[in-house]
């Protein structure tokens, strides 16, 4: 059996006024899937494509979020940031980048 879940990336942005500002949006944009359908590619590889382009989202806020440029990031730093992530999902899953809930996930 297969669950489908979204994974979703809230950013925060400032307005001018000081107001935070959060919106939801996905790891991957109407505009980068556009192009990974028009790019000729055979199913896997647009599979990949897509998987590629998603992760690459994922490590500029992870970057972001650690203070880091996305060359220092390596396999220490993003595990730290998951289990940080995490936490905050489980404390508020609003404050968490990556939202889900996986009490009903089964393996």
């Amino acid at each position: 059996m297969y669950i489908r879940r979204k994974l979703t990336v809230k950013v925060c942005s400032s307005t001018g006024d000081g107001e935070r500002k959060t919106e939801r949006k996905g790891f991957l944009s109407l505009e980068e899937a556009g192009l990974v359908e028009i790019s000729g590619l055979n199913t896997h590889e647009r599979f990949l494509c897509r998987l590629t382009i998603s992760s690459l989202n994922l490590l500029k806020v992870i970057s972001e979020q650690e203070g880091c440029s996305i060359e220092e990031l390596n396999a220490g730093r993003v595990c730290d940031w998951f289990v940080k992530d995490k936490l905050k999902r489980e404390q508020n899953i609003d404050s968490a980048v990556l939202q889900w809930d996986d009490s009903e996930f089964q393996f």
